[in-house]
Order: C-alpha cells, then sequence, then structure tokens
C-alpha cells in the first residue's frame, strides 16, 4: 500500500497539516520538525500524488475526445475495452469521455467527427488517425489551440501530438513473413487481404511481410485484394478469389475484414487445402485458431493500447508537458491454438 500523509504524521506524532505544510515548505513548521518530517518522508518510501496535485489546480473536470474507426472491425472493440478501463480507474479524478465511432478510413467523415468533437470544449483527443492533409492541418490546428493529443493504433506524419501508442507495422508484417516463411517450409502459393494500398500503415504491414519473404524463391504472392476493412467486401473478394485461382494455398489477412473471409473459407469448404495468417484474437479468428485453419494470429495487443492511450493523454493534460517516450510501441505476441486467450 502506499504511504500516506496519515501515516507520516502518525509516525512523527504531528498532525496532517503540519505534514503536508513541511513537505510542501508552505512555513509555520518548525524547522527541526520540518526536517524530521521530511527525514521520516525518506525513511518510509513516500511519493506525493501529482495527479491529485495537478487536479487541484485544475478548475473543471478534464474533458477528452475520443474518435475510433471501430465500427464493423472487432480489433477496436478491445481497444475500446482498454480506453474504458483507464476511464473507470480515473473515474474519482472527475474526466469526462466522449466516444465517437465511425466505419472505415474515410477523410471526410473523420474530418466531420473531429471538428464537432473540437466544439465540445475537449481538453484532449484520441484518434485513429487517417493520413489525410486536411485531417493534419484540422490535428495541428487543435493542438496550437491547446487540445493536446494521442494518436493510438496508427500514426501520423507532420502532426505535433503528444503520443502515438500503437505496434510498430513494418516489424508486424516481417514477423507475419517469417512465420508463414518457416511453417509453409519455404513454397505457397499466397494472396494478401489488406484495407487499402493508401493506408500507409497498413501498407508497411504489407511491405515488411514482403521484404522477408523474398529469402523464400517458392513463396509466389499471386493476388492482392483490397477489402477497406469491411468483412462484407472481404467475404466476397475471398469468394471470388478461391473460385478463379486454385493454385491459392495461403491467406495472409493484414488487417480488418478477417471475419468475412474466413466465413467465405468456410462456405466453399476449403478448410483442407488452406492455411490462413491474421492479426489479433477476434472471435472468428480463436474459432480458426482452434480448428487449425488459421495457423498462427500476431496480438498486437488491443487493450492495452486504449488503456495507455487513455493514461497517457489524461497524465499529459494535468502535467502540461509530453511524455518522456513520443512513440509507445507495444509488443507483438504470435498466438497459436495452444496459447490463445479464450
Amino acid at each position: 500500500m502506499p504511504v500516506t500523509i496519515k501515516d507520516i504524521a502518525k509516525a512523527a506524532n504531528v498532525s496532517r497539516g503540519t505534514v503536508d505544510r513541511a513537505l510542501n515548505d508552505r512555513g509555520g513548521v518548525n524547522p527541526d520538525v520540518a526536517a524530521q518530517i521530511k527525514a521520516i518522508a525518506a525513511e518510509l518510501g513516500y511519493k506525493p500524488n501529482t495527479i491529485a496535485k495537478a487536479l487541484a489546480t485544475h478548475a473543471n473536470p478534464i474533458r477528452l475526445g475520443v474518435l475510433i474507426n471501430s465500427l464493423g472491425n472487432p480489433f477496436f472493440d478491445k481497444v475500446l475495452d482498454g480506453i474504458r478501463h483507464a476511464q473507470e480507474n480515473l473515474r474519482d479524478f472527475g474526466i469526462n469521455v466522449e466516444i465517437r465511432k465511425i466505419r472505415g478510413y474515410d477523410p471526410q467523415r473523420q474530418l466531420h467527427e473531429i471538428k464537432l468533437l473540437r466544439d465540445t470544449d475537449i481538453d484532449g483527443m484520441i484518434i485513429t488517425p487517417v493520413s489525410d492533409e486536411k485531417v493534419r492541418s484540422e490535428l495541428n490546428s487543435m493542438i496550437r489551440n491547446g487540445i493536446q493529443v494521442v494518436c493510438c493504433n496508427m500514426d501520423i506524419d507532420d502532426v505535433n501530438y503528444q503520443a502515438y501508442v500503437g505496434c510498430d507495422y513494418y516489424c508486424s508484417g516481417q514477423t507475419a513473413g517469417e512465420i508463414i516463411g518457416t511453417t509453409t517450409h519455404g513454397e505457397a502459393n499466397l494472396a494478401v487481404i489488406t484495407s487499402s494500398h493508401a493506408l500507409y500503415y497498413h501498407e508497411m504491414r504489407v511491405k515488411g511481410c514482403e521484404s522477408v519473404l523474398q529469402q523464400y524463391p517458392n513463396i509466389h504472392i499471386c493476388e492482392y485484394i483490397e477489402a477497406g476493412d469491411d468483412e462484407d467486401i472481404s467475404y466476397h473478394e475471398v469468394k471470388r478469389l478461391l473460385k478463379q485461382n486454385k493454385k491459392i494455398d495461403i491467406l495472409y489477412f493484414v488487417t480488418g475484414g478477417t471475419t468475412g473471409g474466413l466465413q467465405a473459407i468456410h462456405e466453399l469448404d476449403q478448410e483442407e487445402r488452406l492455411k490462413v495468417y491474421t492479426f489479433d484474437q477476434i472471435p472468428a479468428v480463436i474459432d480458426d485458431l482452434k480448428s487449425g485453419l488459421v495457423v498462427a494470429t500476431i496480438d498486437q495487443q488491443p487493450f492495452a493500447q486504449g488503456e495507455i492511450s487513455l493514461r497517457t493523454l489524461f497524465e499529459s493534460i494535468l502535467s502540461r508537458q509530453t511524455p518522456a517516450r513520443k512513440r509507445i510501441i507495444t509488443e507483438l505476441n504470435i498466438k497459436n491454438r495452444y496459447n490463445i486467450s479464450y
């Protein structure tokens, strides 16, 4: 249990008010008594509650906005769980959090929602940003006007945000490439299902995988599918692909749309000849890890991304300082049928 002012007062046989004045050098305490109090505090390992102290100088409850691309993408449900968990733990500090959800990565839609949140007089925003010039300009304008920004899951260049919280996309692609290479024994006909080549960080995951697969001359990338993180598009495109190209034996899902793609495989009864590689532990992936259709999935810790993002933004607003780390990279955990989280 953390040491409190009450504990120090009891050890020093003085009042809590005396301890508070001594530790904060407010005067009115005999110098020898003040020195004794500070020595006892150090001996007990007392650490001042900097959050509580900062809140005392913050006139109004802290208002935070969250804009996240969660509609139709179960990965972001876990991110939101992490955000809500952090919000609950900080409930006693009186923060208000408004969450807005959008589908996909349309810059105009995101820009519209950014402005709506901005106009609610928020102190800070968590966002999964689209790399778009107007979005970039609006975020920088907000930051210049004192609204702090934390990017969650997707980074954006040329924006003076407080922190990015998420995975290293290129590294995650390299990790996937190595798993595919070793588990297929270097022989495969591969299809890549991604959201859009226009989304830089998703493309980095594709490039990372490609860079490793170059070591395997008998692994051929036969087709790329852009499914826009949309389950319906993924379902229809994977179904089309598997009907037209019987050589495909490996599917690599780079981002969302995995549930729809797996549904297509099941409807075509292709489980025996196909192997699938994915990201994250969404329900459909867990089911097919158990069955063996999904060989491995790479978990990028969505819950942690959400929780760390909210805590980082909250503490940054209180301290009025940039976090010690500008890029907070979550670990990549490889999951198979034996170590999945149920």
